[in-house]
């Protein structure tokens, strides 16, 4: 009881606290921003195009994760990886602290592939791994298209953006595109004390991508093709709101991936708070010229685009088989455990 009551207190407050944060922020919007939202005619077109983006983009990546699965000769339809990543998306953004969208993913291709459990874990894991990649990458680029900045909190954003960026594809090149050194080594480091074990169960079945190096190379393709219609949907989204008194696509290539970052940090479900203070943080510092264009009231809207986004998840949790069920029930078994 007492550890159902901690845990039960954990979510609420990964809920509460982001919800304070977004009332804060809500509060502290300009009253001039403010009068221009109210004043100015919306463009639901562009609502309709903004929320089409971020469609698309949810679809390449459920395409990307299929690419990958396959890869581990694990049997998976097309139809099954929409409808599982959509149920994942549901989790990842309702729960926080219960079922992740991540583990009901591991948990039903492990169920479904008796023997490849690892191979389900590599999966999601590469693909997650992947997503940030792009992710960065994105950042490094816009980062570096955008010129010089005197603000030194976003040239130290650019600078660490750059080392993941390079040491991360540095890794996955070496380990999909290395060939015997890289197996003698990582043969080596299975022996190693303390990473060994972890070493010993997922490097064959990340090497298992040596054979796929085509694949690997269109996942991490379409990884910045998942970045890029994010990006276009929040752009979209404040040029709705404020037409040209928005920031410019530039802009938005390099205030939306860098808010996606920060939000993807595990702090509050789906970045919940997170992303609304990085978007009003950058509107302030990342346009050459002031606006009155609020980062907080587009995140809001981003935010409700994903709730949108997340009630096709609920359709399909809806009308779940047997199968999801016992996965969804054997997945919040084993986040209770740990």
């Amino acid at each position: 009881m007492n550890h159902r009551f901690r845990h039960g207190l954990m979510v609420a407050l990964k809920f509460l606290v982001p919800l304070l944060i977004i009332a804060w922020l809500v509060w502290r919007v300009e009253s001039e921003q403010w009068a221009t939202l109210r004043e100015r005619p919306k463009d639901y077109g562009l609502f309709a195009l903004a929320m089409g983006a971020f469609l698309v983009a949810l679809g390449i990546s459920f395409f990307r994760w299929w690419m990958l699965v396959r890869c581990q000769g694990i049997s998976f339809r097309l139809i099954d990886a929409f409808r599982l990543g959509s149920i994942g998306f549901l989790l990842s953004f309702v729960s926080a602290g219960s079922v992740g969208g991540d583990l009901f993913k591991m948990v039903f291709l492990a169920r479904r592939s008796p023997g490849k459990g690892v191979e389900a874990v590599a999966s999601v894991v590469v693909d997650r791994g992947l997503g940030i990649l792009g992710l960065v990458w994105l950042v490094s680029l816009a980062m570096s298209g955008a010129g010089q900045t005197s603000n030194p909190e976003l040239i130290r954003i650019g600078n660490v953006a750059v080392t993941v960026a390079v040491v991360g594809s540095l890794i996955l090149a070496a380990l999909v595109f290395g060939g015997r050194p890289i197996d003698r080594l990582l043969t080596l480091a299975t022996r190693l004390k303390y990473v060994g074990g972890f070493v010993a169960r997922l490097a064959g079945p990340l090497r298992v991508f040596h054979r796929h190096p085509q694949v690997f190379v269109a996942a991490f393709g379409l990884s910045l093709g998942v970045h890029v219609m994010l990006v276009l949907s929040a752009y979209w989204v404040a040029r709705g709101l404020f037409g040209e008194l928005a920031p410019g696509l530039g802009d938005h290539m390099v205030i939306f991936p860098i808010a996606c970052f920060a939000s993807a940090l595990p702090i509050a479900p789906a970045g919940l708070g997170v992303l609304e203070v990085a978007m009003e943080w950058l509107y302030r510092v990342v346009p050459a010229e002031p606006t009155l264009a609020s980062g907080t009231v587009v995140a809001l809207v981003i935010q409700f685009i994903k709730i949108l986004m997340a009630m096709l998840g609920m359709v399909f949790y809806w009308v779940a088989d047997g199968e999801i069920a016992s996965s969804l029930k054997q997945a919040r078994a084993v986040s209770e455990a740990e």
